[in-house]
């Protein structure tokens, strides 16, 4: 007959961990009563004084081989051959790796491996204090945990396996944080194996985590542990989260603690945000800046407003990150790891793995790069790079780019604007899109002037005419007759659309002037006999209003026998009819 053994023995049988100290716990108990707080107030009281050593500074790449590291504030580079099925965490001093049905755990700093052990799972996420490694393991079953904490010589020191998915662990002054269930976090003393206090939240909470000597839990928001942890079930606990702000991709602060993240960085790396926590008596967000990768972009963003800061665009996809105090660290495709500055997105320098990498985990907790950042452009003009970058799934990030290009009251962010719109490279889905914004515009008509004085050429490369018709618009909103002669000049101009016909007429008859006359009547006569189109129609007819207005009782005249003329078409008469009508 099958015996049915506690969930710690089975696991201690799995791994073949004889020595292993192993119990059966009431952690993670459905009946649970909520205290009020109490036990995780008394808990903080016990271990405010307990040491947290900050992370090592550190870039992990996956190759086909293994893993290659390299320090942040320079060093050796280090590799470990082994599989690896997912992708590597960090925490401490400890970089952790799973494949081939084991478990090992390196030296962030060195490579030297510390110890291997036997599991049946993938890896979650680690946390450590300097002395003992907590791993979440994804067990066999759907929701299953295994929860190892193993000392840095590599003996087992607890093992628990669970039903509730567990999130990414942080292990303090002996105890380790568990997160699951989405809210509740589970303290856990390493030395008696019980469950001291859990911690209920009311916000989607499964990352445990250590930064700048302080002890945090989050995914969309941030919480920290600290003297009013006990309020955490009133959402008075200190808590800091990011502004409204659209993004493509819908990124969370931190990902999914309860999923395995795979070796191979995918589409959900590339597009990620990330913030560090600012030790301050208010909890707040470090530089007040967060920050937003889409693969070749990097986004600065105000961490009040979500107000664009800033853009980078890059040679390759961003895979991975860490922010540290007053920048971000980013790893890319090809192995290196830049560093930008918070406030400007200025370069602070770069490190490289060597060598192409298909994933990336990144650490740089205790990381300190002095300025002077390197120069950058305006933000205009950084919005304009990206805008050079032509993957099709840059489509959306544009977009989004496009609408802060929009909110700048510069000049610079006209000229932006009309060089994405006459850009080859420009995906055709944003043109509407730009030309809307362009129509909105009421500064950079210098820019929006010369811009028009650039007509279709083939024999001189200029392939692509300037969005005619929003710059007719924005131009004549600002009332600006100096646009009228090179406005006239596109009337007859094929290349042109009818719409930027007509709403360049349509803008004449706002800004014209008397030496305009000449062109409009040309206009006038040649199109109101072969007007079919329903916009050149009304083109003529503006045409007409503009000639009525400038042209004196002579044009007048001409335009009022124009009406009255068999050839002339039936939407253009009765068009000039009225206009005729009403101007008497």
């Amino acid at each position: 007959m099958r015996s049915i053994l506690p969930a710690g023995v089975l696991l201690a049988a799995a791994l073949g961990c004889s020595g292993s100290q192993t119990r059966v716990t009431t952690a993670f108990s459905p009946d649970w009563e909520n205290d009020a707080g109490y036990a995780a107030s008394a808990l903080y009281k016990k271990l405010a004084s307990a040491a947290i050593p900050v992370g090592a500074n550190v870039a992990v790449g996956v190759t086909e081989t293994g893993l290659i590291g390299i320090p942040l504030a320079g060093g050796r580079a280090w590799s470990f051959a082994h599989q690896v099925e997912t992708r590597p965490a960090i925490a401490g001093n400890i970089v952790v790796g799973c494949g081939s049905q084991e478990v090992f755990a390196l030296d962030a700093e060195t490579g030297k491996r510390l110890w291997t052990r036997k599991v049946a799972g993938t890896l979650k996420g680690i946390g450590d204090d300097g002395k003992t490694t907590v791993i979440s393991l994804r067990a066999q079953g759907e929701n299953a945990t295994t929860i190892l904490a193993v000392s840095h010589d590599g003996s087992l020191v607890r093992q628990l396996e669970v039903e509730p998915a567990v999130g990414v662990p942080a292990v303090v002054g002996g105890h380790a944080f568990l997160p699951w269930q989405g809210q509740y976090v589970t303290a856990w003393d390493l030395g008696s194996g019980d469950e001291v206090a859990r911690l209920l939240f009311r916000e989607q909470v499964s990352h445990a985590f250590t930064s700048g000597k302080k002890l945090y839990f989050g995914e969309l928001g941030l919480f920290r542990f600290d003297e009013q942890i006990g309020q955490a079930h009133l959402r008075q606990a200190s808590h800091v989260g990011l502004p409204q702000r659209e993004f493509p991709g819908t990124p969370t602060l931190l990902p999914p603690g309860i999923d395995t993240l795979p070796a191979v960085a995918d589409a959900r790396d590339r597009v990620a945000l990330f913030a560090r926590p600012a030790d301050r008596a208010k909890l707040a967000i470090d530089s007040d800046r967060f920050f937003s990768t889409y693969f070749k972009l990097a986004l600065g963003l105000d961490a009040k407003s979500g107000k664009l800061a800033w853009v980078h665009t890059h040679a390759a996809d961003f895979i991975a990150g860490s922010p540290f105090a007053g920048g971000v660290a980013l790893c890319d495709t090809e192995g290196v790891v830049t560093f930008l500055d918070a406030k400007t997105g200025g370069s602070l320098g770069s490190v490289s793995l060597g060598k192409k990498i298909t994933g990336c985990a990144v650490q740089a907790d205790g990381l300190v790069k002095p300025g002077p950042a390197a120069p950058v452009k305006t933000l205009a003009m950084q919005i304009g790079d990206a805008g050079d970058v032509t993957e099709h799934e840059m489509v959306a990030v544009q977009r989004v780019l496009l609408r802060d290009l929009l909110e700048l009251d510069d000049a610079t962010a006209t000229k932006e604007l009309i060089d994405f719109a006459s850009n080859p490279k420009t995906s055709p889905e944003l043109i509407p899109d730009i030309r809307i914004a362009l129509a909105k515009r009421r500064t950079g008509a210098d820019h929006m002037i010369a811009a028009l004085g650039r007509h279709y050429d083939f024999l001189k490369d200029v392939l692509s005419p300037p969005p005619v018709g929003p710059m007719a618009d924005a131009l004549a909103a600002m009332n600006e007759t100096r646009a009228a002669a090179v406005l006239a000049a596109h009337l007859n101009d094929p290349a042109n659309s009818s719409d930027d016909v007509k709403r360049v007429s349509a803008a004449l008859v706002q800004i014209g002037t008397k030496d305009q006359i000449e062109q409009l009547w040309s206009f006038f006569a040649l199109y109101r006999s072969i007007a079919e189109d329903e916009n050149i129609a009304q083109s003529v007819i503006n045409a007409a209003e503009a000639l009525v207005k400038l042209g004196g009782p002579e044009k007048r005249e001409l335009v009022a026998k124009a009406a009255n003329d068999p050839l002339t078409v039936p939407q253009v008469k009765q068009g000039v009819s009225r206009l005729l009508a009403a101007a008497e």
